[in-house]
């Protein structure tokens, strides 16, 4: 019977339906996608993105964003580390990490922007734990502030002067 069925379905013109809804249904077995809205800012790995607000673009490319997640965070350290590899391989560099309790957070730089990743672990059900990625426009450095006498206007005296706050070394 299942041989006749399947020689019907074959030969009919019901096979373009078939071969679509096979295409449709290993497309969604594939998971969530690596990266956010097609760019070269990953995707928490194993996790699902729920929100994604506050898209900014620039010159093509993502300058700030912000997504939440939800997931099910069976091996912390691995979805840690591999959440690390992706940015990595998309060209980010981490610049700390910090693990606090039961989340951990990752802060990376490309270019003009950072990223900040909270990966957390929620105790009570670690099948609906949350995850934060926020990306943002890196602010320019302070400019250098000079010490040198030169700076000071003539008849200033305040060049010796403690700084306000600070109290004088002790001898």
């Amino acid at each position: 019977m299942n041989r006749r069925w399947a020689q019907n379905i074959l030969h009919s013109t019901h096979l373009p339906s078939v071969l679509l809804l096979m295409a449709l249904l290993a497309a969604g077995c594939k998971g969530p996608p690596e990266v956010v809205l097609e760019s070269d800012v990953p995707n928490v790995a194993g996790y699902e993105p729920l929100v994604t607000r506050n898209l900014q673009r620039e010159g093509g490319r993502i300058s700030g964003v912000e997504v939440l997640y939800r997931g099910d965070i069976d091996d912390p350290v691995r979805q840690v580390n591999d959440t690390r590899a992706r940015f990595m391989a998309q060209g980010w560099i981490l610049v700390s990490k910090q693990a606090r309790g039961a989340a951990t957070v990752l802060n990376f730089r490309k270019d003009s922007r950072s990223a900040r990743v909270e990966v957390a672990m929620n105790q009570l059900d670690p099948m609906t734990s949350p995850a934060h990625l926020l990306v943002f426009p890196t602010p320019p450095p302070p400019p250098a502030i000079s010490f040198s006498p030169s700076t000071t206007s003539p008849g200033d005296t305040s060049a010796g002067a403690p700084i306000e706050g600070f109290a004088p070394p002790t001898r």
